[in-house]
């Protein structure tokens, strides 16, 4: 019912590795049952992979387990770990495994709902479901386990909220119940079964028309998923609510025991202290109708302290327990940054911590905490708006962007600014919800699991990503796409972002860039490139800080989603005297042949013939080789040394070759600290690549107008943009409080 635990009256048992544990948990999903070595040994090495030496480690590890168990001995001598033919068992009292227990209060509360008692029904459930502290076995899952046994525990918990809602319903809660089952229902658009609870919560609130939206959300998640029509109660209940049908309202002798229990657990008992009234008039009424944890959420726990830093004047905080999705940030200053001062670092981390909260707020959220270069934003999810998942995904992720470049679709994207990073995790589910007033403001506390949940994350999110969790990808897949973190089948990365859904009346954040002008033209001679075969030239003209690299950066990314796929091949010139003339086009051409820089010469060297020989054959691949030998493994000894023209005819003829195999995009940065020979190669590479679907984008500082006054000028399909500042842009601002006092350093 969470993470494998086996608890004494001294504490937990140390289990062990993960071949033990897996061991032992699977023995407890089959409590009190011979397992057979044979399916034990399928279990814990799945597909065929078991080694030769699997049955011997299986006895050492079940070895292991009963001296760990031996431990958790009761007087009674359970639990007990013992070899049965043909296998193995483990012998347990049923109230020491919570599934078992689980299992029991189920039979009891369906059975109490079956004879007509829903209160009884709804007590025993909710209790049944509080057992819960999260994925079963979330240890092994979070390790890539999947056992159908296990999927089947998993489906027997969404039965059982599906049993707890119908109790709910039929006592009268529909007020109670109506936000779980909203947050339960997006969660589990396929089941028809809350489906139809949900809507007769609504139509008992008053809300008909909602209660027929959620008909035709859940008609088109099964039209579309399954190929499916709803079934014949969902339409006859549609039928019911379109015609006020007066089945739907609950029965009066069913309101009539639900205020008379009500008002039961209001009294306090006779004799009572005025203390105790007091706290039963607090509590009482509250647990009598207080909702369960919602779908995919944390056992409820009594919300925390009063967190450091919070402010000292406050009124009475008030806690709830709300469905929403949690948003955290991180921001890393590499060594880059050790030079400066400790008031200049602050700066920085001001800097970037402004950038998250303006996301945060744009994108719907609140910021609900800020310690060092940590910032928590929640995002409360309501009917209304554009999912709260989506909308922490989008701010997490426009953070992520203004301060990288991406790279490969599932690759770390590079910092713009080197040795500032981030990292980002958001998590969805139950979070306890602290609302304090200061000074006349509500300001919200975030507390609960699902923080705690959310942290774990963050520190296992690599720098430049953004992590999700299982629930978030499934409430956001239809518009963000993601790839899996590892082996890991429940943490995910963000890989690409489609266009927001708005939800009527309300405008969601704009992803699109302030520099919409220039990207579209940028696009049209892309796709004039594209059709008509032909090269293009854009010169991209601005100072530090105009934003000259946030655009070339947000046009790769663009590129990335394209319907038509290109290839984008990205280069930086570096200062004189920090990397040679052929610094940038070795970058281009590693990327094109898959070059990593673990790679050895000799691999590299591999790669690079291979990816020539299928642009240019085997006869013509050798002398190519030959000649870009410089860009591949620099400074290497050889017969004969090509001259760096000779070098950069080669590769010019190489990029021709690519781009008439695939279009190609060629973005280039800081080009104005390249010498005479690059810049004359790059300026003239149009001229020479007639009837080529190739466009070559040149982002640089106005001082290339001064090196080469007549740069592109006169020549056909070419164009400069000249970035003029735009206001209110945040990472403009970010980047000038780098200190950079002489302005040289080239960081936008």
């Amino acid at each position: 019912m969470g993470p494998l635990e086996v608890e004494t009256d001294s504490g937990l048992v140390e289990l062990g590795g993960a071949r033990q544990r897996a061991a032992l948990a699977f023995l407890l999903l089959h409590a009190n049952r011979v397992v057979p070595t044979s399916q034990l040994l399928d279990a814990l090495w799945p597909t065929d992979r078991a080694p030769l030496t699997a049955r011997k480690i299986l006895q050492n590890a079940v070895w292991r387990l009963r001296r760990a168990l031996a431990h958790a001995a009761g007087p009674e001598g359970s639990p007990e770990l013992v070899t049965r033919a043909p296998g193995y068992m483990v012998r347990v009292r049923p109230e020491d495994v919570d599934l078992l227990v689980f299992q029991q209060r189920v039979a009891e509360g369906r059975a109490a709902l079956a004879a007509d008692d829903p209160m009884t029904a709804s007590r025993v459930l909710r209790e049944a479901l509080s057992l819960w502290q999260g994925v079963a076995l979330a240890d092994l899952v979070e390790d890539g386990t999947i056992w159908p046994q296990l999927t089947a525990v998993q489906e027997m918990r969404l039965d059982v909220m599906e049993d707890r809602f119908e109790a709910e319903l039929a006592c009268g809660g529909h007020h109670a119940v109506l936000r779980e089952l909203e947050a339960y229902v997006e969660a589990e658009p396929l089941r028809e079964r809350a489906s139809q609870q949900l809507m007769t919560a609504l139509y008992r609130c008053g809300r008909q028309a909602e209660a027929l939206g959620v008909y035709s959300r859940a008609r088109a998640a099964l039209v579309g998923g399954l190929g499916l029509e709803p079934g014949r109660q969902m339409q006859l209940l549609q039928q019911s609510v379109l015609t006020q049908d007066p089945s739907l309202d609950l029965l009066p002798e069913v309101m009539a025991r639900r205020e008379q229990a009500l008002a039961a657990a209001a009294s306090p008992a006779p004799g009572s202290t005025d203390r105790e009234r007091d706290a039963h008039g607090a509590h009482g009424a509250g647990d009598a109708t207080a909702p369960a944890p919602a779908a995919h959420a944390t056992p409820e726990a009594a919300p925390g302290p009063v967190p450091a830093g919070a402010p000292e004047e406050t009124d009475e905080p008030l806690n709830t327990r709300q469905p929403a999705t949690i948003l955290m940030l991180r921001f890393h200053l590499g060594a880059e940054f050790d030079h400066l001062p400790p008031k200049d670092v602050d700066r920085v981390l001001d800097a970037v911590s402004q950038l998250a909260r303006e996301k945060i707020e744009e994108f719907g959220g609140e910021v609900a905490a800020s310690i060092g270069s940590v910032q928590l934003g929640y995002f409360a999810h309501s009917p209304e708006r554009t999912s709260g998942a989506e909308r922490a995904v989008r701010a997490g992720t426009s953070v992520r962007d203004c301060l990288s470049v991406p790279a490969a679709s599932t690759a770390p994207p590079t910092p713009v600014v080197r040795g500032l990073q981030v990292e980002a995790a958001v998590t969805t589910g139950e979070a306890v919800v602290t609302q304090w007033t200061v000074a006349g403001a509500v300001r919200p506390w975030i507390g609960g699991d699902l923080v705690d949940v959310c942290q774990d994350m963050l520190d296992r999110t690599p720098g430049g990503m953004v992590q999700v969790c299982d629930l978030t990808r499934r409430l956001t897949e239809s518009r963000i796409t993601y790839h899996r973190a590892g082996s890991s089948r429940s943490r995910w990365y963000v890989r690409a972002i489609g266009p927001a859904a708005d939800a009527p009346g309300e405008r969601c954040p704009s992803q699109a860039s302030e520099r919409e002008y220039e990207l579209d033209l940028m696009h049209g001679l892309l796709r004039r490139a594209r059709h008509r075969s032909m090269p293009h030239l854009i010169t991209v003209l601005g100072e530090s800080g105009l934003g000259k690299t946030r655009l070339l950066m947000e046009f790769r990314r663009r590129l990335s989603v394209e319907k038509d796929p290109v290839r984008v091949l990205t280069g930086s010139v570096p200062r004189p005297g920090s990397g040679g003339p052929l610094s940038a086009p070795a970058e281009m051409f590693a990327a094109y042949c898959g070059i990593g820089d673990e790679d050895t010469e000799r691999t590299a060297l591999g790669k690079a013939e291979a990816a020539l020989i299928q642009l240019a054959g085997s006869d013509g691949a050798r002398p190519m080789l030959a000649a870009l030998d410089p860009l591949i493994a620099p400074g290497r000894p050889a017969h004969r040394t090509p001259s760096i023209g000779e070098t950069l005819g080669a590769w010019r003829d190489f990029l021709v070759r690519a781009a008439l195999a695939q279009p190609l995009v060629l973005i280039w940065d800081d080009l104005h600290h390249a010498d005479d020979t690059l810049l004359e190669t790059v300026e003239h590479l149009t001229d020479t690549s007639a009837d080529v679907p190739l466009l070559n984008v040149v982002g640089a500082r106005a001082l290339l107008l001064e090196l080469r006054p007549d740069w592109a000028g006169g020549r056909q399909h070419s164009m400069t943009i000249s970035l003029a500042p735009v206001a209110a842009d945040t990472l403009d601002r970010l980047l000038r409080s780098l200190l950079v006092p002489d302005g040289s350093a080239d960081v936008a």
